[in-house]
This record gives structure tokens, C-alpha cells and sequence, in this order.
């Protein structure tokens, strides 16, 4: 009886991991590493309010992580 348990709980999980599954899982990922960079360049510029120019100077990587998380995720 046991092995009839464990046998029907692999069946029933083996079809979680389905390419639509394993696509959403990553989109999400994605998505949570846009949000955390985006959350660290928000500080970055709430830092460097009072001057602006430095503020582009020292927030500017921030940006390019976010293209490039972006890029990534487009492929």
C-alpha cells in the first residue's frame, strides 16, 4: 500500500515541472532580480538627491544592470 502512495505522488508531481512551468519559474525570477536592482538604484538616488550629477555618475551601473537582466530575460 505504501508503494502505491509513493508511486501515485511521483505521477502527480512529475507534471509540475512542464516547460510552461519551468518558463513562468524563470520569468519570475527575472522579475525579482528587476525588482531588487530597481530597489537598490531608488536608494542610490534617494542618496545623491542633492546633486544630480553625481547621483547619474554613481547610480549609472544600476541602469545597466537593469538593461542587461532585461536583455537576458528577453531570449
Amino acid at each position: 500500500m505504501r508503494i502505491l502512495v509513493i508511486v501515485g505522488l511521483f505521477l502527480s508531481l512529475s507534471g509540475c515541472f512542464t516547460p510552461e512551468y519551468k518558463v513562468g519559474y524563470a520569468k519570475a525570477a527575472v522579475l525579482e532580480e528587476q525588482a531588487a536592482i530597481l530597489k537598490l538604484y531608488r536608494a542610490c538616488l534617494e542618496k545623491y538627491q542633492s546633486n544630480p550629477p553625481e547621483a547619474k555618475v554613481n547610480c549609472e551601473h544600476y541602469t545597466q544592470a537593469l538593461y542587461s537582466v532585461d536583455v537576458r530575460g528577453m531570449k
